[in-house]
Order: C-alpha cells, then structure tokens, then sequence
C-alpha cells in the first residue's frame, strides 16, 4: 500500500470533524473515508482519531499527526503546481537541427520570436545540410524538408513547399518557352545538388534528366543565374517567390509541376512532448504559414 494512502482523508476528518463533512468536502463515500483512516491507522500501528455516535476527536497522536500531515500536503500541493507551471510555461534547453538556408532564412528567425517572448528558454542550434541523427546527437527537434523515410520518430507538419521550374522573361524570349518536357533536352537547364527534376506527368510523380552548363550547390546562386538569363531553373517556392512576384521569373510547364511536400517538425518518440518544444512547434506552424 502507497504510503500517501488515507493521508488526505484523515487530514478531511480531523479538519472537519466528522467523517461525513469530510465525505462531502473530498466527495467521497462516508464508508471510502472510514476505510482508509482505518488502514492508515492500521498501518501506522497507531490510533488517530476516537469515534463517538455524536462526533470523532483527534487522539495526542493525531494532532501531532494532523500538523505534520498538513506541512506534507502543502508541500504537495506547492509541487504540483510548480510542476503545472513548468508545464503550461515553456523553459529550459531545446537541441535543434535545420537545413542550412531554410534553417537561417525560416526558422532561426522564428525561434529567436519565441526566445523573445520566452526568457527561460535556451536554444542550441546546429544548421547543416547532413541530417543529423536525433538520438545520438541528443536532439530535442529536427526541421526536415520533403518526404519523410519510414522512422520511429514523431511528426508534425509545419508547412509545405513546391518545386517551380522557371526562367527570365530575356531568356525565354531568345530561347522559345518549352511546353513538354521533351523540349528541356533543348535548353540549358541549371543544375543543383542533383542532375534530375522532380516532375508529375498524367498524376504521377517521376524524375527525369536535365543537363546544362552551369551546376551549382547553392540555390540562391541558381536563382541569379535564371535572373541573368542562363536558363531554366527548378527551386522551392521560397527562393523564387520574390522574383515570381516582380516578374523577373516566370513558371514554366506549370502542367508538370510536381506535387507539394512537407516541411516537418522532428522529434523523439517519447511519451510526453516537452512544453518548450511543443510550444516552439506551434510558433513554427504559425510562422511558417
């Protein structure tokens, strides 16, 4: 039997007086309080309380009992709520890990609002392109973009993304706009990380290859080469939608874009999610919307 057992009903009783103000104050049954002052005192190998037909009288060892009884209980209940707090009041460190440019251009400047308006909070970042293993690295919070691999992790969508293929007004205007993808084999397509576009074709997405003079691994570095008029260029909406918006980009083979994906939120498969992560979570959806 818990040690904690009967405690809060003796300390009704011998507040009250009687076991039915304390049945009605804890609302309980008069028999559960007699039950279990029964046990404590059992337990304790002690009487605390002398019953009569009109009233129940603490014992010289229930009052010492009562007081030191009562101390416990506040202390309790000053715990509980401390702990409430540090539930509902986001604090402490949180480990996260982002892609470089997303991570400095989206996220950091999302995280740095929510230290502003949380004061006890400390973040430790790591902004890197590999990704980085949640567990080993003690990672409290990963951002991922596109599909997810099948994982044990936990998941929460923070926003989605699109690849646009597109191109300068001057570029199209000297090169022809092409309307199939066969017809990028006629152009100078500017290369990433990878040597094939995403692309949906009759409701499935597909990969196909593209090729081209110029390769690079940065996108903002691809952005300015479509600007200058060097060719058709695949990104994320975010590195273009300034340009789309001023129109020194246009889209292209817009029936063959692919499908959107996500931008997700990371984190260990435990239990309970931390307030202060799960807090961040909800500042990075609304941040990123």
């Amino acid at each position: 039997m818990a040690r904690w057992d009967g405690i809060d009903e003796f300390i009704a009783v011998g507040e009250e007086g009687s076991f039915t103000a304390a049945a009605n104050v804890l609302g309980l049954s008069v028999a559960h309080i007699s039950r279990h002052v029964t046990a404590l005192e059992q337990r304790l190998n002690t009487q605390l309380l002398t019953r009569t037909t009109r009233k129940v009288v603490l014992t010289k060892e229930g009052e010492a009992f009562l007081h030191q009884t009562k101390q416990l209980q506040h202390a309790m209940d000053d715990a509980t709520q401390s702990l409430a707090t540090q539930q509902t009041t986001p604090k402490g460190k949180i480990k996260l890990t982002a892609p470089v440019m997303y991570g400095e251009t989206f996220i950091m400047p999302i995280v740095h609002n929510f230290m502003h308006d949380h004061p006890e909070v400390e973040v430790i970042a790591t902004l890197s392109n590999e990704q980085e293993n949640l567990l080993e690295g003690g990672f409290d919070l990963a951002i991922r973009l596109g599909h997810l691999k099948d994982s044990s992790h936990r998941a929460r969508r923070l926003s989605a993304r699109r690849f646009i293929m597109c191109a300068s007004p001057d570029y199209l205007s000297r090169v022809g706009e092409p309307h199939t993808l066969g017809e990028l084999t006629q152009h100078q397509c500017l290369i990433g990380n990878s040597s094939y576009w995403r692309v949906n074709e009759n409701g499935r997405d597909k990969h196909i290859k593209i090729a081209g003079r110029l390769r690079c691994n940065s996108g903002w570095a691809l952005v300015d080469g479509a600007k200058k008029g060097l060719g058709i260029v695949q990104l994320p909406n975010y590195y273009i939608e300034n340009e789309l918006r001023t129109g020194e980009l246009v889209p292209v083979l817009t029936p063959y874009q692919p499908e959107q994906e996500g931008v997700w939120g990371i984190y260990p498969p435990r239990q309970f999610v931390a307030t202060n992560v799960r807090v961040l979570l909800d500042y990075l959806v609304a941040g990123l919307e």
